[in-house]
């Protein structure tokens, strides 16, 4: 394995562009930035070249695009350890993202690779085709856009919009917004607190949990599934804490009082 290291325990800035393999970010407490670089299990013999540079605060780590096509891109495994509190911004083709401790903003964008994260006190933006998303606990804005995967999202502090095309959508707890579509994925939200829930299916089915003591004013359609409601409607006045939303052609709708 081929390793960097630069001192400091302030959070920092980090960019990673790797087309393959894996990445693994570590946000805890340090007093030195750490990159581990080896070439993954089904690549050849050697280390893969990538290019690792630190100035101001600004690490940034590069796999240079190869001269030939016919050459490809060797898989990498990747290992960076940074100070709580550092912002990540990741590009890939098909590694798997892999982030635990707090960032403070991540960023990610991958075709075909998984992205889990356990904690982002800020903003959170992942675009991915078919990989899954997971995240533990968001503390701002978040948004996932995703084709065939699953995006799973324990708790949002901030506002949540979520889209993917045929992938099953899950929140246990929201305290804000969530705006949520697929087409022919479900759709559950454990709990929700207030804002604006807005959730569109074509044939996924929806499960909405809201939380004790909000009051709510509900709009719920679907052309040919069942709608099921177990709370009582407000006339939707300014006093309404939460406004609910369900549009659907086929899907099943159940509003009920969380857990």
């Amino acid at each position: 394995m081929t390793s960097w290291e630069f001192p400091g325990s302030d959070p920092i800035d980090i960019l990673i562009d790797i087309p393959a393999g894996s990445i693994a970010v570590s946000a805890e407490p340090t007093t030195v930035t750490t990159v581990g670089v080896r070439r993954s299990g089904h690549g050849g013999p050697g280390d893969p070249e990538v290019q690792v540079s630190f100035a101001q605060g600004r690490l940034e780590i590069i796999q240079p695009t190869p001269s030939s096509f016919l050459r490809g891109h060797a898989g990498v495994e990747l290992t960076v350890k940074v100070p709580p509190g550092s912002r990540c911004t990741v590009r890939s083709a098909s590694a798997d993202v892999s982030c635990v401790g707090e960032l403070a903003g991540l960023q990610a964008k991958t075709a075909s690779g998984d992205v889990t994260a356990a904690s982002v006190s800020g903003p959170l933006a992942v675009t991915t085709a078919s990989g899954d998303v997971w995240l533990e606990t968001g503390g701002a804005a978040v948004e996932v856009g995703t084709a065939s995967g699953n995006i799973s999202l324990r708790e949002a502090a901030g506002d949540a919009s979520l889209h993917t095309a045929s992938g099953d959508i899950q929140v246990s707890t929201a305290a804000a917004s969530v705006q949520a579509s697929t087409a022919s994925g479900d759709v559950h939200i454990g709990s929700v607190a207030g804002g604006q829930t807005s959730v569109k299916t074509v044939s996924g089915d929806t499960a909405i949990g809201v939380a004790a003591g909000a009051s709510t004013y509900l709009d719920l359609s679907s052309l040919t599934g069942r709608i099921k409601n177990q709370l009582e409607e407000t006339d939707g006045g300014d006093e309404v804490g939460l406004r609910v939303t369900c549009r659907s052609v086929s899907g099943d709708i159940q509003i009920a009082r969380a857990q």
